[in-house]
């Protein structure tokens, strides 16, 4: 029988405790609520885990039943937290998670199923290629089965596509020479899309990477979802990941995001911003080595460059809600910016201390126009 790490039933019963209690304080009036001005337009979420029972404040709980109507598990419910051995699982902090959003009137993304980081070793030692589909098959339907009914959609397969590229590998899907690449094929996305649909016929199904809105990757990007639907993947959505930079935010680049966004929705498939965050330093990106952490005291952003980042993020939900006949969900990647992956950056709409920054004005601003 599968065993768990934590304890799931106290687990939950703490969260419920404390979820439920003195927590009806409202937020400030003059802080507007981003779901609210959005509502007509699309989703509006955030990534976070409960990693222990008070995982968050009461002024960050506030922030997230006022803010956001969706929510993404940041690392819970990726293969390495949630299936860390063959037959060892960990539910303690997803089911958290999805509880919370039962409690909250707030919809939950599943994040991720297949992805070259955070994924054991187990799942590739001494695999052929059906070993390794088995394992993979296992993995999603127990995954996706579990919480079949209460998960809006899947991001199936993360971050497939290799960086950079010129015009050679344009012409290519350019996939990354991943574990489950050597392992399987490049048909590893066509069946894990398969397994996820076939563990719940309903769910939405979403392709998830970083930098394909333009340049070589996003060419790479249309071949390789042009193929997964001439093989029957049931692909619904695709994830531009928005890990992005104040300075990047420039007109060229505000028209690539809007050209991919066109041609993903030729395609029929529908587009999500599944993990924005906009620097006020630093470089651009969703690898892991641009994060922010780890570099010593950063002196606060400057009033001029927290309203170049408000201007920013206002541009981009300009962007966003001109198409929003197929944009479905905008999430941010962090609820704050010492929670953020990027800390040391300020990339998010609240700074460390929970205080609202101008973008969060500038957003529920774009919405009013």
């Amino acid at each position: 029988m599968p065993q768990n790490n934590l304890s799931r039933r106290s687990f939950l019963a703490a969260t419920g405790v404390l979820l439920g209690a003195g927590l009806d304080a409202t937020a400030r009036p003059d802080t507007p609520s981003l779901k609210e001005a959005y509502k007509n337009a699309f989703l509006i979420g955030t990534a976070l885990d409960f990693r222990t029972p008070n995982e968050f404040n009461s002024a960050e709980l506030e922030i997230i039943k006022s803010q956001f109507n969706v929510l993404t598990p940041e690392n819970s419910m990726k293969p390495g937290s949630v299936h860390p051995q063959e037959d060892t699982w960990s539910w303690s902090q997803p089911d958290a998670l999805v509880n919370f959003c039962g409690q909250n009137n707030m919809r939950t993304v599943g994040h991720t199923l297949v992805w070259h980081q955070q994924t054991n070793p187990w799942f590739f030692q001494d695999a052929s290629r059906e070993v390794a589909l088995q394992r993979l098959r296992n993995h999603i339907l127990t995954l996706v089965g579990r919480f079949k009914g209460k998960i809006m959609g899947w991001d199936v397969v993360n971050e497939a596509i290799n960086d950079g590229g010129d015009s050679t590998t344009a012409a290519t899907e350019n996939l990354r020479q991943t574990p489950w690449l050597r392992a399987v094929g490049p048909d590893y996305l066509l069946q894990a899309f398969k397994f996820a649909r076939e563990a719940d016929p309903n769910v939405a199904l979403h392709y998830n990477d970083y930098n394909i809105e333009s340049g070589p990757k996003h060419e790479s990007s249309v071949l390789l979802l042009k193929r997964l639907i001439s093989d029957g993947a049931p692909i619904t959505t695709v994830g531009i990941q928005g890990h992005w930079s104040v300075a990047r935010i420039t007109d060229q680049k505000l028209e690539e995001i809007e050209r991919a966004i066109e041609n993903y929705k030729a395609l029929k498939l529908k587009v999500a911003i599944t993990e924005l965050d906009l620097t006020i330093a630093g470089q651009d990106g969703g690898q892991l080595g641009v994060a922010g952490r780890g570099r010593g005291p950063v002196p606060p952003p400057s009033p001029e460059s927290l309203q170049a980042q408000a201007d920013a993020y206002a541009k981009l939900f300009t962007v966003f809600l001109k198409h929003r006949e197929v944009i479905n969900r905008v999430t941010f990647w962090g609820l704050n910016d010492r929670r953020s992956w990027r800390a040391g950056q300020s990339p998010l709409i609240f700074d460390g201390e929970n205080q609202a920054k101008p973008a969060l004005q500038a957003i529920a601003s774009a919405a009013a126009r």
